[in-house]
């Protein structure tokens, strides 16, 4: 990929109780803030729904990339497959919660605004894959 960039992107993360989260910095590869922002966003355990769910990104340098890789790696919560495998590997992790200072997730009063909701989810999904995977098939011809 042309001109990719490493990224420390701090993002809100759940399954710790309603109104709390847990603030994780993840280690992205991208060509722009804005980029690793959106991937950050897909990765699991990220409180998608949250429009404020990407707290900060900060670019960082190539070392420091792969210690946070690897530091997430390692992390039990998020290698985590369900609730239940989180509490019981999981024993410290009440003690980093943090609780929200505003609830802002999406409500849906009727089944329209929730189905376009989704709709427009997806295809914004779709569109970012559909990127990458045109990205990754322009480096393997170069």
């Amino acid at each position: 990929m042309i001109n990719q960039r490493y990224f420390k992107v701090k993002a809100k993360c759940g399954h710790v109780r309603k109104k709390y989260f847990l603030p994780v910095e993840f280690a992205v590869m991208a060509s722009s803030a804005k980029e690793a922002a959106s991937i950050a966003r897909h990765i699991p355990r990220v409180k998608h729904d949250h429009k404020d769910a990407i707290s900060s990104i900060e670019e960082i340098s190539y070392e420091d990339y792969e210690l946070l890789r690897i530091e997430n790696e390692e992390n039990p919560y998020l290698n985590c497959k369900n609730k239940q495998e989180q509490n019981i590997y999981c024993d410290d992790l009440y003690l980093y919660v943090q609780e929200e200072t505003e609830v802002t997730y999406y409500r849906f009063y009727d089944r329209k605004s929730r189905i376009k909701y989704y709709k427009r989810k997806y295809k914004d999904l779709e569109d970012d894959v559909r990127n990458y995977l045109k990205d990754y098939e322009d480096c393997e011809l170069e």
